[in-house]
């Protein structure tokens, strides 16, 4: 047998090897991580990792998808919002021109109002915009839900709407609440209540009737909005929910951004959202169902 003073830095160098051969591929992980570009989020090959380490790296590969899509969202949201402000903005140029050859004192009225008109349509576009960056940087945000009482927010909502309502001659109630709680972010419920409400204002005729509902199903909150106005079609209703879409022939100028910025808050709380006809006014039916506040 050997000595023990032989053995032991021969036994040393055989665990060093053993070591350095098993923890080869994390080095490597390391090395190309060290390399990459910021904008690289491409996901880190798993391939010959150790059973102890690939789990983190496939954590880590699963946080680079979502960085990833949130940087495409952001940059789709951005060409889009750049799209959408160029032509409000070329109408706006265009009516000061109109303004500036009027010739008559009426004449000049027609351009201002008109002017003003377009103005108040790219500020609501403008609004709507930073809406829905504030929604997203809540879904980024990593902010803890808190409980959220539906029925306090509907309340406010219908209160502070209520005259936009009675300006279009619209029948705005609160017909029914329930004293739910859904586990969420205040503000973004608050969103969702208001352009829900907002919405259907806009696109129901002066006379027509708006009622928002809230519900437990099954212990599971419900909100749902009913209006007498046209409807959607049902090969439409998925679009509408699309950013910056706008049914052909509509009458209403919104922004294209409403039902989206439901369609988001929704999917920030895990609800889901159905369009549907409203059988008790003959309009659209928005129903949102929340999971139970734990």
């Amino acid at each position: 047998m050997l000595p023990t003073a032989l053995m032991a830095p021969l036994l040393m160098l055989i665990v060093w090897w053993v070591v350095t051969r098993s923890l080869a591929p994390v080095s490597r992980v390391r090395r190309q991580l060290a390399q990459r570009q910021s904008a690289d989020l491409e996901p880190v090959s798993e391939d010959g990792l150790p059973d102890e380490i690939r789990p983190l790296v496939h954590e880590l590969n699963g946080l680079f998808d979502r960085v990833r899509e949130a940087f495409e969202a952001q940059k789709s949201f951005v060409a889009d919002a750049a799209h959408e402000l160029r032509s409000p903005l070329a109408a706006l140029k265009l009516q000061v021109q109109a303004l500036r050859r009027a010739g008559d004192d009426e004449t000049r009225a027609r351009a201002a109002s008109r002017l003003e008109a377009g103005i108040d349509r790219a500020t609501r576009l403008v609004e709507q915009l930073m809406v829905l960056a504030r929604q997203q940087a809540t879904a980024a945000s990593g902010t803890q839900p808190q409980r959220v009482a539906l029925a306090a927010i509907a309340r406010q909502a219908v209160g502070e709407l209520a005259e936009a309502a009675h300006a279009r001659q619209i029948d705005l109630g609160l017909t029914s609440v329930d004293e739910a709680l859904v586990r969420g972010y205040p503000d973004a419920l608050d969103m969702l209540v208001r352009n829900l409400l907002d919405n259907a204002i806009k696109y129901t005729p002066p006379g027509g009737t708006v009622n928002l509902e809230i519900a437990s199903v099954d212990g599971a909150p419900l909100l749902r909005v009913d209006d007498s106005g046209p409807g959607i079609a049902p090969d439409e209703r998925e679009r509408v929910l699309d950013r910056f879409y706008r049914i052909a022939g509509s009458d209403a100028s919104g922004s294209g951004l409403g039902l989206p910025i439901v369609k988001a808050v929704a999917v920030l709380h895990g609800a889901t959202l159905a369009l549907l006809p409203s059988p008790s006014l003959g309009g659209l039916r928005v129903e949102v169902r929340f999971l139970p506040a734990a």
